[in-house]
């Protein structure tokens, strides 16, 4: 429907594509974005772990052996499809200190560059 409909375009968000990977053995999230990148107009990003607390700032110090989204590789895989893509930063910047959330901003750009 998509390719049929070419003006509809879709909003992907880290942190739900995460959560459904935990949850779900059957969802695999990178096959997710690699097939809906192209659609993709708006990304919501966050990270969080099972457990953790949700809409967590996307940090380059969270590990995903440590249960936390792989963002980067999210990134990658949406800007090598889709140049176009827009940042909605969808976290809470109360729960980390400006210095952290200056080093969140400027990893996402290194990696969209």
């Amino acid at each position: 429907m998509l390719e049929k409909y070419k003006n509809i375009k879709i909003c992907l968000d880290t942190g739900r594509l995460h959560l459904q990977h935990k949850i779900d053995s059957d969802f695999n999230d990178i096959e997710i974005i690699k097939r809906f990148s192209k659609y993709t107009v708006v990304v919501h990003l966050w990270d969080f772990k099972l457990g953790g607390i949700p809409h967590f700032p996307a940090l380059p110090n969270l590990k995903t052996e440590e249960g936390f989204a792989p963002i980067e590789d999210y990134l990658k895989i949406i800007r090598e499809e889709n140049k176009n893509v827009k940042i909605m930063f969808e976290h809470r910047s109360d729960l980390i200190s400006d210095e952290e959330l200056d080093s969140c901003y400027s990893w996402i750009s290194e990696i969209l560059e």
